[in-house]
């Protein structure tokens, strides 16, 4: 088995490379920027993007299994008009066609609970895309659908945790009743690996979640709890963050909080709690008593 890693630099993506080669497996990382790229020894790197589709047959040379972790996510600020579906949907159906020229014989997909069909031009539409790129490939696959992460700095715990640091008020977007069922990075990268090989979730798209449920409501106070502050929880309709999600993409680089994100907050993000034992054998962290031990980027 030789493993092609897109989006080896990111969150999810670097994480995996290291799990793989740690584990003895012939990795190649796909990656935009060499210099960027901090790979462990022995992990071969090759520059492409997913977005032209002519870089990537080289990539993908002698190549048997694709896990696909290339993906522009919520929270960061769309780059230009259309990079949300350039890079997510359009992206992928780039790479499936190259790993279906190529012979791939699995497609491991990183993706995230979502309810198809979404609003067009929603950034959900761009993930809808993604997936039924994936579906009409004609290549065996797996698609994971995680809630939110949690451990090692993920991005959605550490930005309210941001938040938590400097303001005296955490707003609960909608209210906070909306609930989550946050999803250790640790056993996500186990959940991946073993799609590699299970037969059992070939050719299925997987929601995910952690052992609990948490409001977002829960969530704020999980870490607050963890940081040893307190702060005033205030309840924000979601129309009034869409205001101000709207003003800080127009004038901020790296705002804090993107339309993009709060589109979460359109739909449950939680999944059934056995999820995980079911599909993949092991029960997965607890939330709150994992940041409780271990801190906000344990």
């Amino acid at each position: 088995m030789k493993i092609l890693v897109t989006g080896a630099t990111g969150f999810v993506g670097s994480r995996l490379v290291q799990r793989l080669a740690g584990s003895g497996a012939s990795v190649r990382a796909l990656v935009r920027n060499r210099a960027r790229a901090q790979v462990p020894a022995g992990v071969e790197v090759v520059v492409a993007d997913v977005t032209r589709a002519d870089s990537l047959p080289p990539a993908l040379a002698q190549i048997t299994h694709v896990v696909h972790c290339a993906a522009i996510t919520a929270n960061l600020k769309e780059p230009y008009r259309q990079a949300y579906d350039d890079i997510n949907r359009v992206g992928t159906k780039n790479l499936v066609a190259a790993a279906r020229s190529a012979a791939v014989e699995r497609l491991v997909v990183m993706s995230g609970i979502v309810i198809c069909p979404a609003p067009a031009g929603s950034y959900m539409a761009t993930r809808c895309g993604m997936e039924a790129a994936v579906k009409a490939g004609g290549i065996p696959h797996v698609i994971l659908e995680p809630s939110v992460l949690f451990g090692d700095g993920a991005e959605f715990i550490r930005a309210l945790a941001g938040v938590a640091r400097w303001s005296p008020v955490m707003p609960l977007i909608g209210g906070g009743g909306l609930r989550f069922q946050p999803l250790w990075i640790d056993d996500l990268l186990t959940c991946l690996e073993k799609s590699l090989t299970s037969e059992s979730v070939l050719g299925r798209s997987i929601p995910l979640g952690g052992a609990e449920y948490a409001t977002f409501a829960e969530v704020n106070r999980t870490i607050l709890e963890a940081l040893h502050i307190r702060r005033l929880l205030l309840p924000v309709p979601l129309w009034v963050m869409k205001i101000q999600a709207a003003l800080m993409a127009a004038v901020l680089a790296h705002p804090p909080l993107t339309p993009a994100t709060l589109e979460l907050f359109g739909f449950e993000n939680a999944a059934e709690l056995d999820g995980v034992e079911h599909n993949f054998g092991f029960k997965p962290r607890a939330f709150r008593e994992h940041l409780l031990a271990h801190g906000i980027d344990g």
